[in-house]
């Protein structure tokens, strides 16, 4: 059974409050979730290319809905980076 993702709601959205979060609970970012999350933004693309093709506001939650997986995306790739630093004092990212 799947765990909820609750880390990006505790952590307000900020890199630095899930990294600490994270690292107080002994846990860690996967490269496979960074994956998934760039996937799920990807694959709201072209129902984001047609609201902004349409311009309406009634397509504005398709557009939030982007933005949402956009910042995740961004959030758990940042927790990411501040373990490889943390670990090797570099990142390839």
């Amino acid at each position: 059974m799947a765990r909820e993702a609750t880390l990006f709601d505790e952590a307000g959205g900020s890199a630095l409050e899930g990294f600490l979060l994270l690292k107080a609970r002994g846990g860690n970012i996967p490269p496979q979730w960074i994956t998934r999350a760039r996937g799920s933004r990807r694959n709201r693309h072209e129902a984001v290319a047609k609201a902004l093709k349409k311009a309406k506001w009634g397509d504005i939650a398709v557009l939030r809905d982007w933005e949402d997986s956009y910042d995740k995306e961004c959030f758990y790739n940042g927790i990411r980076v501040l373990f490889e630093l943390e670990r090797d004092g570099r990142t390839t990212r």
